[in-house]
């Protein structure tokens, strides 16, 4: 069993939800006659698969080499890779299936609980909008949130730190499994759309907090929609996604001081970004974080089966520079 978890990288359990994941998608798309499949649109997300998958093959059968290090490292980089592409690919599907049930919209809810929190949303898109130096930043830092997790995961794989990539990975999935089961029942248009203000488009740009309204109408309202691996936005307002990933990221580097400084910069960014370039309300934000915490919480509760390798991942940062030479701290034998 242990031989087999070394191999899978991630533990069995989470590829058996992928599997799960993907038995649902497809007994949903067989059975709703609205929704069809095609495999247009993901020709660049086959190769980097096709190539994840032959890194992978190459690095287990190179271990005992003259690079075990190097194999082993980029073994891990590629399983790592494939559970990315198919578990976010998955969760990506269940999101549209589950707002193509069309539930009521609940924008008018979500943002009675933002005015029961004294929230005021269109004030604080107009306090950012005082600002035009920092938003190219936080606009790209929003942006570039998702592609920034395969990066960061290989990242912490490249120094040696497989418990905490492991960890960082596993969390997000769940997370965004949680989100857009939870989502289905809160679809909405957000808040960019509810307070739209004729001055918010020229300072944000005309598509920041609306970009995925139409599609979400299409979602909703189409008897022939095909569900594919192009490019297409998220649809989960309720919680936010972006929120958890933000967070996610710099609990992955709570160890070291420089890292982490640079995480708490990006985490920033995309937090400061999320109301307005998302269109999420602050509630969407607020349980974003909840979510985030129980899942942590959670994560360390279940590691106590195993105590040595949740320390491990606990320990784990990236190596600090000092006394002129690279040094890490000591990580699982």
């Amino acid at each position: 069993m242990q031989n087999l978890r070394s191999i899978l990288v991630f533990h069995p359990a989470l590829w058996g939800l992928i599997v799960l994941q993907s038995l649902v998608v497809a007994a949903w798309i067989a059975i709703d006659q609205r929704i069809s499949f095609s495999l247009n649109g993901g020709d660049d997300k086959f190769i980097v698969f096709a190539i994840a998958f032959f890194v992978g093959v190459i690095g287990y059968f190179f271990r005992a080499s003259r690079w075990p290090v190097t194999a082993e490292r980029a073994r891990v980089m590629a399983t790592g890779i494939i559970f990315l592409f198919l578990s976010f690919a998955g969760a990506r599907f269940l999101n549209y299936l589950t707002m193509s049930l069309a539930f009521p919209m609940t924008d008018d809810l979500l943002d009675s609980w933002d005015r029961a929190l004294g929230m005021d949303w269109h004030a604080y898109a107009f306090q950012l909008s005082q600002y035009p130096d920092i938003l190219p930043y936080i606009k790209k830092a929003y942006k570039e949130a998702q592609v920034a997790i395969p990066l960061i995961f290989m990242g912490l794989v490249a120094f040696g730190k497989f418990e905490r990539a492991k960890e960082f990975v596993t969390l997000l999935y769940i997370g965004v499994l949680l989100t857009v089961c939870v989502a289905g029942f809160f679809p909405a248009d957000g808040a960019m759309a509810r307070h739209m203000d004729v001055r918010f488009p020229e300072v944000f740009g005309p598509t920041a907090g609306v970009f995925f309204v139409e599609t979400l109408k299409t979602v909703r309202e189409s008897n022939d929609y095909v569900l594919s691996f192009a490019a297409v936005p998220g649809l989960a307002e309720f919680p936010s996604f972006h929120t958890a990933i933000a967070l996610l990221i710099v609990y992955a580097f709570r160890d070291n001081i420089i890292t982490l400084l640079l995480a708490l910069g990006g985490g920033a960014g995309i937090l400061l970004a999320t109301p307005v370039y998302g269109g999420h309300y602050f509630v969407d934000v607020i349980a974003g974080s909840l979510l985030t915490f129980v899942l942590v919480i959670a994560y360390a509760a279940a590691r106590t089966a195993n105590l040595g390798l949740y320390w491990t991942a606990a320990r784990e940062a990236l190596p600090l520079k000092t006394r002129g030479s690279w040094e890490t701290r000591p990580t699982e034998p």
